[in-house]
């Protein structure tokens, strides 16, 4: 099998997927590459390992990141996180279950729940509701904001979609950085220009947008480096 195609499968840095995710540098480093020191293996499997002596990771990855953070922010333990994953990729014969819309399907949810059982944990689904009838609701928060393929593949990501509707992330633009839905101008271009022209409308004025659009990139941009 052949290298992946970093023009179509995105590529990350850790600290960028830190970011975006929302969780610190080191959480994302040792659930991609495990625990230095230790015999902990990655909870993630890698889809590109390391680029240009760098640790990278791919669109999918990214996708399952948000899973981890996620179960982790609500208490459950790694050990258990990771076992969970291992069974569920098996159990729905995906290499990333986590980066498609199958763990939101009956059979998929059912899938999930059943290893989660397995692995000491009654219900996955509500682990911050304490009711299981409502961790479907719980758990389309994560399905919020991603775009799926007709096979069900999450082909691409609106990371802050309240903060800014038309930021979007597509493995296939701009190797998967933020654009602008539409024009595939990175945001980072944008809030960087206005930095360097002074304003938000001069940045508009050289990348043919509005003002309200390029606003919109810098605030995206400000958010994410506040945050990290």
């Amino acid at each position: 099998m052949g290298a992946p195609d970093l023009l179509r499968t995105g590529i990350y840095s850790v600290s960028e997927a830190a970011e975006l995710i929302g969780v610190p540098a080191q959480k994302i480093r040792a659930w991609i590459d495990g625990w230095p020191g230790t015999e902990k293996a990655p909870v993630v499997s890698n889809q590109l390992g390391w680029v240009d002596k760098q640790l990278a990771l791919s669109f999918a990855n990214l996708m399952e990141l948000r899973f981890i953070a996620f179960f982790a922010g609500a208490g459950v333990k790694i050990n258990e996180i990771r076992r969970i994953m291992d069974e569920v990729r098996i159990a729905l014969h995906r290499p990333h279950p986590f980066a498609t819309n199958v763990v939101f399907k009956t059979d998929g949810r059912k899938v999930v729940a059943e290893s989660a059982r397995r692995n000491g944990i009654k219900d996955l689904y509500d682990l911050r509701s304490k009711n299981f009838e409502i961790g479907i609701v719980v758990y389309k928060s994560l399905k919020d904001g991603v775009v799926y393929d007709p096979k069900g593949e999450a082909l691409a990501w609106y990371p802050r979609q309240r903060l800014a509707p038309n930021v979007i992330i597509h493995p296939s633009l701009a190797f998967g950085r933020p654009v602008l839905k539409g024009r595939g101008i990175p945001t980072e271009a944008i809030a960087e220009t206005a930095k360097v022209e002074g304003s938000v409308e001069a940045a508009a004025a050289i990348f043919e947008i509005t003002t309200s659009r390029a606003k919109e990139a810098v605030d995206f941009e400000e958010r994410l480096r506040r945050a990290a």
